[in-house]
């Protein structure tokens, strides 16, 4: 095997390592098969290439940028740069996984045509989760680096994602067959819910309860709010937590769990990654903005 290739197998996993480009639009970087060992956990930060994973057997953890979601068999996750992203294989029924990498020019565009713009990182699978693994298998079947195989391991790539964007496609027309009211109103009905119970709310349970599908709710909201529901709940999250610290002298670790951080690091990185700033120096910076009443009622102080 040469330098571009490296090519893994034991008896839990098959991976392909990959550098050869047909084409610098869209080239594939890796992908495999893994059937994952109960509680197996893998962090995911400073990963370049787009990871899109199809659940083809048990149940799992997926966590980006601190928010956690169970996952399970028939579903799509997809793990992004840049991006705080963790996830771990359940303990007693143990997910079986298959993936390809992928990246360049059209990368972020077929994710989009397939589902997951910004802040969607998880959708059903509408087709056949094994036409993935098929496509799959065929790359790990022959590792070997060749002119042919350079070709052919793209037209493997384009029909993976092909296969997520056919799989979006068939969940939002089932949506549209089945949806009672004007998209506006599901907006409208999320985003008073999101502000009201942005402690506690999920996006899936937003949904849930408005009764209709996730990828529908997140693609109606994008086009009506400008930004995903999971996006917009972080807002409500850290305008509250900035409220907070503007206005009260409570310490951090308390303050995170009002706005339903129940890690003060994870609030503390996901508050500077939007507002370039510690929630501490933040706090800091609009000291002056806490009257005096406040400071003496609000007698608690940071450890």
């Amino acid at each position: 095997m040469s330098e571009e290739s490296k090519y893994f197998e034991t008896p839990k996993i098959r991976c392909l390592v990959y550098q050869r480009r047909f084409t610098d639009d869209l080239y594939l970087m890796l992908c495999g098969v893994e059937h994952c060992l109960p509680d197996y956990y893998f962090q995911a930060d400073d990963r370049s290439g787009y990871h899109m994973h199809v659940v083809l057997e048990g149940k799992g953890v997926l966590s980006v940028n601190g928010v956690e979601r169970e996952l399970h068999f028939g579903q799509i996750f997809v793990t992004k740069p840049g991006e705080d992203t963790w996830y771990r294989a359940d303990g007693k029924d143990p997910w079986v996984y298959c993936w390809m990498t992928f990246d360049g020019h059209q990368a972020q565009q077929c994710l989009e045509e397939a589902g997951f713009v910004k802040g969607v990182n998880v959708l059903d699978c509408h087709v056949d989760p094994q036409q993935f693994y098929s496509l799959v298998a065929q790359v790990l079947d022959v590792p070997e680096v060749s002119p042919a195989n350079v070709i052919h391991r793209t037209g493997l790539l384009f029909a993976y994602i092909t296969y997520a964007i056919e799989s979006n496609y068939k969940g939002n027309q089932n949506i549209k067959r089945t949806h009672d009211y004007p998209a506006e109103q599901y907006v409208k009905y999320a985003a008073d819910f999101i502000r009201e119970n942005y402690a506690t709310a999920r996006v899936s349970d937003v949904a849930r309860i408005i009764g209709i599908h996730r990828s529908y709710l997140t693609n109606i909201f994008k086009a009506k709010m400008g930004v995903s529901p999971q996006e917009y709940l972080m807002q409500c999250k850290l305008s509250r937590a900035c409220k907070l610290l503007e206005e009260t002298e409570n310490p951090i670790q308390e303050i995170s769990r009002q706005i339903g951080y129940d890690n003060p690091l994870t609030f503390s990185k996901t508050f500077k990654s939007f507002y370039g700033v510690s929630p501490r120096t933040y706090r800091e910076q609009h000291k002056s903005e806490i009257s005096p009443l406040q400071k003496i009622f609000n007698t608690d102080h940071e450890t």
